[in-house]
């Protein structure tokens, strides 16, 4: 890490600027402008957020760098924090109405979650190992703190706790390979003399550096993603936080994790093939290869047992985990700079694709309320009571499923038809064979809504606009880019190839 004073570009830091400012402008505002509901706090941060996006999209430069290159522009980093701003403004949307039914103080709410989104969007783009490690740590304490916001649930205790301490443990993993990168690399955090060092080790003990520094790093990752066998948290989580942070969870560092993990295994300049490939004794893809397959069976065989719709959207979300591995074992074997670049549009459509489908399924048990959030068995009858609700719900459910025609399906097609080309057949039959089986305990969820009989008659309860909107912003993109990829594609410069 150089000794320089950074150079103060403003204009690639406007987002970052934009982003704690808000939450910041959130606490103090309700200090000054006091009882005035959750629709406040909402609009202020959901208009500090789009100012954000606007700002990456509009103003700042491709490849911008900030603070001596310790966060970068590129493509990838660009477009997963707009995901996930995009994604943090779908669930701040739908967020007041779980505020109002657990009288959640509102102020903290949306200001944690600016801070959460501020980290996810760091994470993106950070490329020095300080940078990643500090951001990380911003978005555990952030969803940390959200997850215990419920104040006198015992289960929402019980998942801050969890996270805190599983966080925690994976935190020092990371923290621990990171310090092994250091020495390996000669004493520099930026990523591009990492590489270096990997490709070009100098003695025995900095490729054992390297090595074990990587292993290290890609444990901590594996908890933020959630990936078997480091999953245990996740469903407890998911259940006892509020629904709106459970989204989160599973949408924005998500999204985060994947990008940091893709920039922390990038080639260097110069170099053709991941260097961590080269340098380590055990292939970097196989590790990634067993990750993959465990998240795909764990994930896919553990949610047909559950009952709860959030324990079972948990579950759901560690097979989608693996899927999106399989793209990252795609980016570690690939040597020409345009195939890495192929395969990185391909994990931004299906990064966007699994915020949209999530945010619509979390999105719809937030409205339903304490009822949407319990078993799925609620769920009966919701076709009668609330038809555009079920009409919703059924969207996000195929489209987690992968049916054609829903977006969930063009971001599987992308991913697994470049892991196709690049040889990894048999852990791509696994993960087509596992979207089979996620059939049955998402399409269970339809099946409740549209042909089981309520065991008790529940009134369809009013919806607010607000929620409306939100809901329809998340659901009507699944039919759109369903239909339509190629403007999905076109919007994240990932057109595919052959026209």
């Amino acid at each position: 890490m150089g000794g320089t004073v950074p150079t103060l570009d403003f204009v690639p830091m406007l987002p970052i600027l934009l982003l704690a400012a808000t939450a910041t402008i959130v606490l103090l505002a309700d200090l000054i402008v006091p009882q005035r509901g959750p629709l406040f706090s909402m609009w202020l941060s959901l208009i500090g957020m789009v100012l954000a996006t606007a700002a990456i999209v509009l103003w700042v430069p491709t490849d911008a760098t900030v603070f001596n290159a310790f966060l970068r522009y590129d493509m990838l980093g660009r477009w997963g924090a707009i995901i996930s701003i995009v994604g943090g403004c779908l669930i701040a949307l739908v967020s007041p109405r779980t505020i109002r039914l657990y009288e959640l103080p509102a102020a903290e709410y949306f200001a944690l979650l600016v801070f959460a989104v501020l980290g996810m969007a760091l994470l993106c783009l950070g490329v020095e190992l300080l940078t990643i490690f500090l951001t990380v740590e911003t978005l555990a304490i952030s969803i940390c703190i959200l997850a215990g916001l419920r104040r006198g649930s015992s289960k929402s205790s019980e998942a801050a706790l969890k996270y805190f301490i599983l966080g925690a443990f994976s935190g020092s993993f990371l923290l621990f390979g990171f310090a092994f990168l250091y020495g390996g690399a000669g004493g520099s955090t930026l990523l591009g003399q990492v590489h270096l060092s990997a490709a070009q080790p100098k003695t025995t003990f900095d490729l054992g550096c390297l090595v074990l520094g990587l292993a290290l790093a890609l444990a901590g990752f594996s908890f933020k993603l959630t990936l078997a066998p480091f999953h245990l948290y996740a469903a407890d989580v998911f259940e006892g936080a509020p629904t709106p942070v459970a989204a989160l969870l599973a949408t924005g560092s998500k999204v985060a994790g994947v990008v940091a993990l893709v920039h922390l295994i990038s080639p260097a300049d110069g170099v053709r093939i991941s260097p961590f490939t080269r340098a380590l004794s055990v292939d970097l893809m196989t590790l990634l290869w067993i990750l993959a397959a465990l998240s795909i069976i764990v994930g896919n065989v553990v949610a047909l047992l559950q009952r709860n719709i959030k324990r079972m959207l948990a579950y759901s979300t560690i097979a989608h985990s693996g899927y999106l591995v399989i793209g990252i074992m795609v980016f570690a074997g690939e040597t020409e700079p345009a195939g890495r670049a192929d395969i990185e549009s391909a994990l931004l459509v299906y990064l966007a694709a699994y915020v949209i489908m999530n945010v619509a399924a979390f999105g719809v048990a937030m409205t339903l309320g304490r009822r949407g959030e319990e078993n799925i068995e609620e769920y009966a009858g919701l076709a009668r009571r609330s038809p555009w609700l079920a009409v919703a719900m059924t969207l996000a459910m195929l489209s987690l499923t992968g049916i054609p025609a829903t977006v969930g399906f063009v971001g599987k097609f992308v991913v697994f038809a470049r892991a196709v080309e690049a040889g990894f057949v048999l852990i791509v039959v696994l993960a087509v064979l596992g979207s089979a089986v996620s059939a049955y305990y998402y399409l269970r969820v339809v099946v409740a809504m549209y042909m089981h009989e309520p065991a008790t008659e529940v009134a369809a309860e009013p919806i607010d606009w607000v929620q409306k909107a939100g809901l329809v912003l998340a659901t009507v993109p699944i039919v759109v880019f369903g239909i339509f990829p190629r403007l999905l594609m076109a919007v994240l410069g990932a057109v595919p190839r052959g026209g």
